[in-house]
């Protein structure tokens, strides 16, 4: 697409599909990657064409996405998964961990294939319009330790606002109020809900206490661990995602 070769890993399911689901790695990595740190593409059992796209900078070993450039490839994606499998009346889901989770926001709030559920891992950032057209369910991870994408924001371009502010943007986007309820799951995990939990337009953001830039749930090597700091797993961040998205 725009005369660049791009790859889209795909699991199918064995049947009628249910759901498509749209799974971005983060900067610098790869879509490969995001299926093992994602855990995601076993939902496939569950039904869901669950596919792993690529980034188009390349960075490093792996690659970054074009918050404008890449919006056009994932909606032709989308529109290839609906055609592919015969999804196209299904429920779309846009995930991401990090920089993924930045063009995942991104894309739920711009491309033209709506999004029923935005599932953000490390990187929920602010839709770009104050109010949405359609609601868009939204289930957002960040750990209080994180260093690579401060939970209270930064000082770069690309994570300027705090977890908070991006949260509360989607809640006004999605007509609730910006003053979320607190629910305390664990000593370690709060839930921070704006608007009813069974409103399609819900936000939950959960708030993982003393955990890094990672995907809770998921288990990391200790090289990996000590790079990008502690994992939660008071909370599992592949099944909260599934859960909205099968409440759609």
């Amino acid at each position: 697409m725009g005369g660049a070769r791009r790859q889209l890993l795909v699991a199918a399911p064995a049947g009628a599909p249910t759901a498509i689901i749209v799974v971005m790695h983060g900067s610098t990595s790869t879509p490969e990657h995001q299926v093992r740190l994602s855990r995601m593409a076993r939902l496939a059992e569950q039904g869901a064409v669950v596919a792993f796209p690529q980034g188009s900078i390349p960075s490093r070993a792996g690659w970054e996405w074009d918050l404008h450039g890449d919006v056009a490839f994932l909606d032709a994606a989308v529109d290839y998964l609906g055609e592919t499998f015969d999804a196209i009346a299904v429920p779309l889901c846009v995930s991401g961990m990090s920089g993924g989770a930045r063009m995942a926001s991104r894309f739920s709030s711009t491309g033209r294939n709506p999004v029923q559920v935005l599932g953000a891992v490390a990187g929920l950032r602010m839709p770009v319009v104050e109010r949405l057209d359609h609601p868009v369910r939204v289930v957002a991870f960040h750990g209080t330790r994180d260093r690579i994408n401060p939970y209270g924001g930064g000082p770069t371009a690309r994570w300027s606002e705090s977890v908070i502010d991006a949260a509360s943007a989607w809640a006004r986007a999605d007509g609730h109020s910006p003053e979320p309820e607190r629910t305390e799951i664990t000593p370690s995990l709060t839930r921070l809900s704006y608007g009813p939990l069974d409103d399609p337009g819900a936000v939950t953001l959960w708030v993982c206490d003393g955990a890094g830039h990672t995907w809770p749930g998921t288990r990391l090597t200790l090289g990996l661990r000590l790079f990008l700091g502690k994992v939660s797993y008071d909370g599992d961040a592949t099944a909260e995602i599934w859960r909205a998205l099968s409440a759609a």
